[in-house]
């Protein structure tokens, strides 16, 4: 297995196992208060935004690498195709949910942009109980960099019955990375190809873009840790949340763990 692969799951695994504590601080600031605060001063940017910065919550991947390392001799890939949250996954969303409705009102928010892959749908409907006025975005460019089993996609029709309040019409029917496509879908649906970094940063820029040109100053990311980290540099446990403004995030982004 490829040392660099080895290295960078493992930097994600890390954080796997750490008790979920979020930023959200105790007292009821907004969005717009917590980042003037951040930057030091009332100063801003014209046209920048607030961004709210959110890991999915613990999956079955997630805990099945806790026991069986990544790259470890005992690896084997368990094949959870589009893996899904734990309880104790579940368990951090909704607590999660309880600081946002405390620190947070409705206007703090102007939209919710998400991963298609099910576990990030999973942690956003339970983050953002209760802020049912908050369009959703579903958005292919902010899926997880493909490694593993649980990086491959399901098919949006399959999505749309999980979660009819959302639109899928969007997606592709296999918008996941198929690799070379030595065979046409949906007979290498479940082959996994791993991403290479150039093709993840490509896409990734491209999202940086798409996040430029929306017109809601304050919108929330419900992402992977390789997203996130390539976007800011910065770790994210399991549904941790961090605020960050649209300026701030890395000037070119970068391969996970770099």
């Amino acid at each position: 297995m490829p040392r660099t692969r080895h290295r960078l799951v493992s930097a994600a695994l890390a954080f796997v196992n750490i008790a979920n504590t979020n930023v959200i601080p105790p007292r009821p600031y907004g969005l717009r208060a917590l980042a003037r605060a951040a930057a030091g001063g009332d100063r801003e940017i014209e046209g920048d935004k607030e961004i709210l910065l959110i890991r999915h919550g613990q999956t079955e991947m997630n805990a099945f690498l806790t026991k069986t390392p990544y790259g470890s001799s005992r690896f084997r890939d368990p094949g959870f195709y589009d893996t899904v949250l734990t309880r104790e996954g579940i368990g951090q969303a909704r607590s999660l949910n309880q600081d946002l409705r405390r620190t947070l009102s409705k206007d703090d928010v102007d939209l919710i942009m998400i991963s298609p892959l099910t576990r990030t749908l999973q942690t956003a409907r339970h983050v953002f109980d209760g802020f049912d006025s908050v369009p959703r975005l579903v958005v292919p460019q902010i899926r997880e960099k493909l490694w593993l089993s649980s990086d491959v996609g399901s098919h949006p029709s399959r999505l749309s019955e999980m979660f009819p309040d959302i639109d899928f019409k969007h997606l592709d029917d296999f918008w996941w990375y198929q690799g070379d496509r030595h065979l046409p879908p949906p007979e290498s649906w479940q082959v996994v190809h791993e991403e290479p970094d150039t093709k993840f940063v490509e896409r990734l820029e491209k999202f940086r873009e798409i996040l430029r040109d929306r017109p809601e100053k304050n919108i929330a990311i419900v992402a992977h840790w390789g997203v996130l980290n390539s976007m800011t540099g910065l770790d994210f446990r399991n549904c941790e949340a961090k605020r960050i403004r649209f300026s701030e995030l890395r000037p070119r982004f970068r391969p996970p763990g770099t």
